[in-house]
């Protein structure tokens, strides 16, 4: 398939529409993931959304990238288990399709992430929680600095809040309960 090809096959309607996917994948992938470039995520994005597999020139000229840079992403997004090399029978290069359930992989890491990082922002705040009930002992009662970190305190108290209603968020998630976003939308709205 080349972009001639392709423009041939497709409405342009349709090769607009895919053409939007495939560098907002890419960007996507950029921002969110991390593990995957701008160029990764269109190259996956184009193997998503292909009914056949495509080889490393096809890929290079639909994205108007050097096939070496394609070789690079492809060979990364098979680590990540992203894609996977295809035989075709009759020919001697490399095909590759995308490994479709990506999505779903993607979207529990996504949220193994934001767990993970909400667990630590609980521990965080737990330790410095300790740290200012310490200081307080060092503080004149009835003074402005008592009032201060008593404030500093109430303002640790709320963040806690937050994490531990996304915390119980999470775990009702994982645990297939309902979830109850009451204390969470609470916490936000809170002023």
């Amino acid at each position: 398939m080349s972009p001639e090809s392709a423009s041939k096959k497709y409405s342009v309607g349709l090769e607009k529409a895919l053409d939007r996917f495939i560098e907002s994948a890419g960007k996507i992938s950029a921002n969110m993931l991390g593990m995957v470039n701008k160029v990764g995520g269109q190259i996956y994005a184009l193997l998503f959304l292909s009914r056949e597999p495509l080889s490393l020139d096809d890929i290079s000229e639909i994205l108007q990238v050097s096939k070496g840079n394609v070789s690079v992403n492809i060979r990364l997004l098979e680590e990540f288990k992203l894609v996977k090399k295809i035989w075709v029978k009759g020919s001697r290069r490399d095909f590759y399709e995308a490994n479709r359930d990506y999505p779903r992989k993607f979207l529990k890491g996504f949220f193994d992430r934001l767990r993970e990082g909400v667990d630590e922002s609980i521990r965080i705040i737990n330790r410095c929680h300790v740290q200012f009930n310490e200081a307080l002992e060092e503080i004149e009662p009835k003074s402005e600095q008592m009032e201060d970190a008593k404030f500093m305190l109430h303002q640790l108290d709320l963040l806690k809040m937050f994490y531990t209603a996304a915390s119980q968020l999470f775990d009702d998630f994982y645990q297939g309960r309902d979830i109850n976003t009451e204390l969470l939308r609470r916490v936000i709205l809170e002023e």
